[in-house]
């Protein structure tokens, strides 16, 4: 089991995954660096992301039609078709056209 399901939280509202790291934790993405707290997967309007108690910056938001009950735990990676997020540090090779991975593995300490 990973640490990660210890750590995190994982939310289902709607159309949205969201998964809530407990802390801003640096992540590497397709898009380069960036530094969030909240993964959020989904279709979702700024207005939705406000209902759902989301702050402006922190939030790591992939806006791909997805069906969020469609993802899987793969050790300490996050699976949805299209995405993958590497929670325990950078793969040996990219799978999908959108990830991210957690830079400092374990950011907590």
């Amino acid at each position: 089991m990973s640490t990660w399901t210890d750590r995190a939280r994982l939310f289902v509202k709607g159309k949205a995954f969201l998964l809530d790291l407990g802390a801003e934790v640096d992540l590497y993405t397709e898009r380069g660096p960036r530094r969030a707290r909240y993964l959020l997967v989904g279709q979702v309007s700024p207005l939705e992301a406000l209902r759902l108690g989301l702050p402006r910056h922190g939030v790591l938001h992939y806006p791909m039609p997805v069906d969020p009950l469609d993802f899987a735990w793969e050790g300490g990676t996050l699976a949805f078709p299209g995405l993958r997020v590497y929670l325990e540090g950078p793969p040996e090779f990219v799978e999908t056209p959108y990830y991210a991975w957690v830079v400092g593995w374990p950011p907590w300490t």
